[in-house]
């Protein structure tokens, strides 16, 4: 009997401590909380580049599972650069005016330049609601005479808007100010009234875009103390908050303005970055009330032998094969867009980390239908948590919908959960994202059509630029920096590839000189060729060998630029750059050269005009990817071909 009840004791004291233990939330309707914004990304830096190129059908299956709402990520915000004919981190965006003479005479072809506005428009397709957002990373040269902040580079941007909106239908809703350098306040402030009198007082200023910790939320300090500037700006972000665990200055929450994520990261693709991924989107709100998250990049589409490979939702990288990769950050994605849509409010009484136990929470609720739905996150979690949910402020104890995700398992459908008055009570485990909503109609989207195998880049490539589309890189190709498109000539059916920038732009990072890249970077021996015409003084080269592209402007690899005095030089460029040979040619200025470049071995070979003019040995550099070049100039370039002669005969 004694033994008995020393059993019913210790029971009864087990089950107290496992309900001590348990966690309990209160999901309360009236709760106060902000209006959720949603997850969106970023399109910059050229990382969108190969998405273009992509043939039918996949390039629709790859937009729909950015886009389109109950499918896939359903981004409802997007948010572009605006091209400035400079690097802006794997290559160069061109901007729609090249020149004061474009800025000041428009014309349709100038806005189809690039991919941002087509990018857009099918954004806009699958999700009239989309949200758009425009963002400066530089500026062509000539703008304020080189200087950033002036009157010219505001006008540049509402030219841009108004452009947009012209030529594409497209109504831009926010823009911002320059991409992580510091900010002006006055010049807010004056693009503040260039908007206005351009017609786009509907366009709202998101101020701060920095990303070193000193400056993160300087904005909001400097809006609490300057009533223009407040008035000027409707929203403040800070890039990767999450660097430094969402903390904010008082300020951020005094002034009374929405609370940005401008550039978050899930670098890596896989479970890993879908974890962080989950910790960002569900903790960014409890810890600074942050009720937009913006992510670079929206997707891969830019070579991994570029800066900062493996940043998007998806990779999709190799358009001359059509093959993409659905990876797993896009499905924590879909575990808030597809569960929450913008103009939902946070409840504030169920929105929580609990950092001990590492594990966060968040719930939203439609104040109109009062449908609710609840995020969890257990990314750091190291054991089994029991929570107890209980119902108030009118939440109804309708069927939940449980969506999960862990490692090898995503955005899979679980049995439905029924509150019993008002309460319900859920198992966590580790390393698990958890989706749970009254509302219906969420799904894990497939593509109907087949994934198609992986395939090397070509071997062997030609291009007369002839088939391609106007005012674009041609396919396969990157602008790395400068403004490099195919243009067609008006007195016959002719196209060539020009570069159209001819003064140094205002660099976000530094660069030496236009370039255009090709090729793949496991090239050891190559020949590459193309015409060339230098209407003008200036320069063109070739290069080849490139296999190094850091955060400045010391690309690996060889070099070959001829002038239009027929002075030449043959360079070994980057770290360990030398001159390897110089000489002189006749003139090439006025009319068409060929010219080419063969990399054997360590044999280096520059043929201009079909004679050979330099034979060289040199084995610093092994393999890596061919490029055209030219100066500050304007030049043409036609009938290009490369070939990996390791492989072919």
């Amino acid at each position: 009997m004694k033994k008995l009840c020393l059993q019913a004791v210790a029971c009864i004291l087990l089950l107290s401590f496992q309900n001590l233990s348990a966690q309990h939330i209160t999901i309360d309707g009236n709760s106060s909380g902000r209006i959720f914004e949603g997850i969106g990304a970023l399109s910059a830096g050229a990382s969108t580049r190969f998405l273009v190129d992509y043939p039918e059908p996949y390039r629709s299956d790859i937009l729909d599972y950015l886009f389109k709402p109950g499918f896939g990520a359903g981004l409802p915000e997007l948010k572009v650069e605006i091209g400035g004919d400079i690097n802006s981190t794997d290559g160069s965006e061109p901007a729609y005016a090249h020149t004061r003479e474009e800025f000041k005479n428009p014309r349709a072809a100038y806005f189809n330049r690039g991919y941002e506005w087509w990018l857009i428009k099918e954004a806009q397709k699958r999700n009239p609601d989309i949200r758009i957002e425009t963002l400066q990373w530089g500026a062509p040269g000539w703008v304020g005479n080189g200087r950033f902040y002036t009157e010219e580079n505001a006008r540049f941007i509402a030219g841009y808007i108004n452009g947009l909106k012209k030529y594409h239908g497209i109504t831009v809703d926010y823009t911002g100010i320059r991409n992580e350098t510091l900010y002006d306040k006055d010049w807010i402030k004056l693009l503040r009234r260039v908007l206005d009198e351009s017609g786009l007082s509907h366009v709202k200023i998101d101020a701060g875009d920095q990303w070193k910790p000193e400056h993160q939320w300087q904005i909001a300090q400097d809006i609490a103390k300057d009533p223009e500037l407040a008035k000027a700006v409707y929203a403040v972000n800070a890039h990767v908050p999450e660097e430094t665990d969402f903390r904010t200055p008082p300020e951020v929450q005094q002034i009374g303005k929405p609370v940005w994520s401008g550039e978050s990261h899930d670098h890596g693709g896989d479970w890993a970055a879908a974890a962080k991924v989950a910790r960002i989107n569900n903790r960014a709100y409890p810890l600074a009330r942050i009720t937009k998250v913006i992510y670079w990049s929206l997707i891969t589409s830019y070579p991994h032998y570029l800066t900062a490979p493996a940043s998007g939702f998806m990779e999709a990288n190799t358009p001359w094969s059509g093959r993409y990769t659905v990876q797993p950050p896009l499905w924590i994605v879909a575990h808030t867009n597809q569960f929450a849509r913008p103009g939902w409010k946070y409840v504030n009484s169920a929105c929580k980390y609990f950092k001990d136990k590492g594990w966060s929470v968040t719930a939203l609720t439609d104040t109109l239908t009062h449908d609710y739905s609840v995020i969890i996150e257990t990314t750091e979690a190291k054991q089994d948590q029991t929570v107890h949910f209980r119902l108030s402020g009118g939440l109804p104890d309708k069927a939940l919908a449980v969506w999960q995700s862990s490692p090898g398992h995503l955005f899979e459908r679980k049995a439905d959960i029924t509150p019993r008055q008002g309460t319900f009570v859920l198992t966590l485990k580790p390393n698990t994202v958890y989706s749970l909503t009254t509302t219906r109609g969420q799904q894990k989207g497939k593509a109907q059509h087949a994934v198609p195998p992986p395939a090397p880049f070509p071997d062997h490539y030609k291009d007369d630029f002839d088939g391609d589309s106007l005012n674009r890189q041609p396919p396969f190709f990157i602008s790395y920096h400068g403004a490099f498109e195919v243009v067609g000539d008006s007195a016959s059916a002719n196209r060539w590839l020009k570069q159209g920038a001819r003064q140094q732009g205002i660099n976000w990072f530094g660069q030496p000189y236009p370039r255009i890249l090709f090729g793949d970077s496991s090239w050891t021996d190559m020949r590459v060729s193309a015409d060339f015409l230098l209407p003008d003084t200036g320069r063109v080269g070739i290069e080849s060998r490139l296999q190094r592209f850091p955060w400045n402007s010391k690309v690996d690899g060889y070099a070959f630029e001829i002038s239009h005095t027929g002075s030449w030089q043959l360079k070994r460029n980057g770290k360990d750059s030398s001159l390897l040979q110089q000489g002189q040619a006749r003139p090439v200025k006025g009319s068409w050269h060929h010219l080419e470049m063969r990399c054997s071995g360590d044999r280096i070979i520059i043929r201009l005009d079909h004679q050979e003019i330099v034979s060289v040995r040199d084995s610093h550099y092994k393999m890596g990817v061919t490029a055209l070049t030219t100066g500050w100039n304007e030049a043409y370039f036609d009938n290009f071909e490369a070939e990996n002669t390791a492989v072919t005969p």
